[in-house]
This record gives C-alpha cells, sequence and structure tokens, in this order.
C-alpha cells in the first residue's frame, strides 16, 4: 500500500520556506461504511450488517462520553479526548469559560508501541510506504463528490509509460 503525496511550492512570502518545495499528502478516495463493513466481515465471523449497525452506533456513542469529559480509547486504533482553544487572560479572575472558551475540538492519539529498533510507533502508520502520486492517478478534493473508492474521474489504471503502483 502507497500513501501518496503531491510537491508543492510554498507561496507564503512572510516565512522562510518561500519558494521552497515541499510534499503534502493527496487523497485518491473515500471509504464508505459500507465498504469498510465488507472489509471488515472479510477478516472475522461478524456479518457486514452487525458491523454496520456497530459502526454506524459508534459515532453518537463516542460523541456522548466525549462529551462527559471521558477518554475514548479503541484498541488498535487510538484514544480519543475533547480540547479546547481559549482566550488568555491576565488576571484568573477575569477568565470565564463562557467568553473566553472558543473553540472545541477532538484530539486523537494513536495508539503507539515500541519496536525492536526500540522507537515509538503507531498501528496506523506502521508499514506505510510513501511514494509521489502518479501522474495518471487523479487526486480526490472535498469538492469532487467521489464517495466511491477510485478517483475523482479518468481512469485509474497505470498506462505503459507509467510504472505500475499498487492500487490501495
Amino acid at each position: 500500500m502507497t500513501l501518496f503525496v503531491k510537491k508543492y511550492q510554498s507561496k507564503n512570502r512572510k516565512n522562510n520556506s518561500f519558494g521552497k518545495t515541499y510534499a503534502r499528502t493527496t487523497m485518491i478516495g473515500t471509504i464508505g461504511i459500507e465498504e469498510m463493513a465488507d472489509l471488515l466481515s472479510e477478516m472475522c465471523t461478524v456479518t457486514r450488517h452487525d458491523i454496520i449497525a456497530v459502526l454506524s452506533a459508534l459515532g453518537p456513542t463516542m460523541s456522548r462520553q466525549l462529551q462527559q469529559s471521558k477518554r475514548v480509547q479503541l484498541p488498535y486504533l487510538g484514544t480519543f479526548k475533547l480540547g479546547v482553544t481559549t482566550k488568555g487572560e491576565e488576571n484568573e479572575e477575569d477568565f470565564d469559560v463562557k467568553h473566553n472558551v472558543k473553540n472545541v475540538h477532538v484530539n486523537f492519539h494513536p495508539e503507539t508501541t515500541i519496536n525492536a529498533q526500540g522507537k515509538w510507533e503507531n498501528s496506523l502508520t506502521r508499514g506505510v510506504i510513501v511514494g509521489e502520486l502518479p501522474k495518471n492517478l487523479k487526486e480526490v478534493t472535498a469538492n469532487s463528490g467521489n464517495s466511491g473508492t477510485g478517483g475523482s474521474g479518468g481512469d485509474n489504471q497505470t498506462s505503459p509509460d507509467q510504472p505500475d503502483v499498487e492500487r490501495p
């Protein structure tokens, strides 16, 4: 499996990074609950319909638990918790939760282990191979409306002049 990246050049004139080339990840598709259920049912004895039922209930259940100031830990995945962005005050007595809390967001910490070399690694990135997005594959943008596993139009097959790429 390959995590695809695309090169881009920094356009921020106010930063030392201006003009430098960097990479950012690019997605070639989106997998939905139906496809996830199919893949999961191949790995265990639970039926596709039971998996869909459980995955459908997971979001609302996690939301309730997170909003009760609890961490939600999912084995082999990681831990979720809510965090806040706040505006600071010089004096503690001037800090008001309703006024100073600007945003609530989700923090995710992937499950990590120590590998044979003594380094931390997480289960979601273990074994990842990073490669540049081949020119014959299309990235999926947020506006493309693609809900399948393929690209955003065109065909995602390799052409004779492109290297073979393992399709995710």
